[in-house]
Formats: structure tokens, C-alpha cells, sequence
């Protein structure tokens, strides 16, 4: 399916709503790790202004292949903590004689800052 190609006719109003709905839902199932839909989410993602009837089958196609694959593109979590070694941190470091006598460089036109100085 190439969405681009799309000629069907355009969503009303209260398609375009769910639509959209459809859009959100897919993206937020992508954030908790169905990484395998992020493509087709995207491509269809586009169309959020003006989708078609292909636009919305598709949605609908998106949903299907999660139904028939519940455990596919989850990201297993583990929930040990790592075990970090803080002796190799230098919480003591001279950090003016690693950078020297430097100061931040300002843009030339900034406005003069409101406030007390972050120290």
C-alpha cells in the first residue's frame, strides 16, 4: 500500500475525528515499545490534515496485525538495577584546569537578562 497514491474519497468530519483518535492511539502503542508499526504509523501519519477512506483502512489493517500478534516488538524490561561502580567517578576534579580561564560566549544581540544570577 502506498499511501501518497491515495485517491479515495476524502473523511467527513467525524471520520476525520476518529481518524486522528486512530493516529494517537497507534503512536502511544509505539512509545511502550511496539517498535514493528513505527513505519506505517508514520506514513500515516501525515495524511492527520486531510485523510482518506484508504488512509483509515489501513489504521484498521494496523490494528488488525496487533490482534493477530500480541507479543510481537515488545521491548523486554529488566527490572534489576545495574550495579555501577562510583569509584571511577572523580568527584573531586578541578574542572579550571582542565578548560583553563574560559567564560560562555553570548550571543552578540541578546537581551539583557531579567532575575538574580544562577551562581
Amino acid at each position: 500500500y502506498r499511501p501518497e497514491l491515495d485517491i479515495s474519497q476524502e473523511l467527513d468530519a467525524e471520520l476525520i475525528s476518529r481518524y486522528l483518535q486512530l493516529i494517537g492511539m497507534l503512536r502511544w502503542a509505539i512509545e511502550l515499545g511496539r517498535l514493528d508499526i513505527n513505519l506505517e504509523v508514520s506514513l500515516l501519519s501525515q495524511y492527520q490534515a486531510s485523510p482518506r477512506v484508504g488512509h483509515l483502512d489501513s489504521l484498521y489493517h494496523i490494528f488488525a496485525y496487533l490482534k493477530g500478534h500480541p507479543n510481537m516488538g515488545r521491548i523486554a524490561y529488566d527490572p534489576k538495577h545495574p550495579r555501577v561502580d562510583y569509584s571511577v567517578f572523580n568527584e573531586t576534579a578541578d574542572w579550571e584546569s582542565f578548560y583553563g580561564d574560559v567564560e560562555e560566549e553570548l550571543p552578540p544581540k541578546m537581551p539583557e537578562p531579567l532575575g538574580h544570577p544562577v551562581n
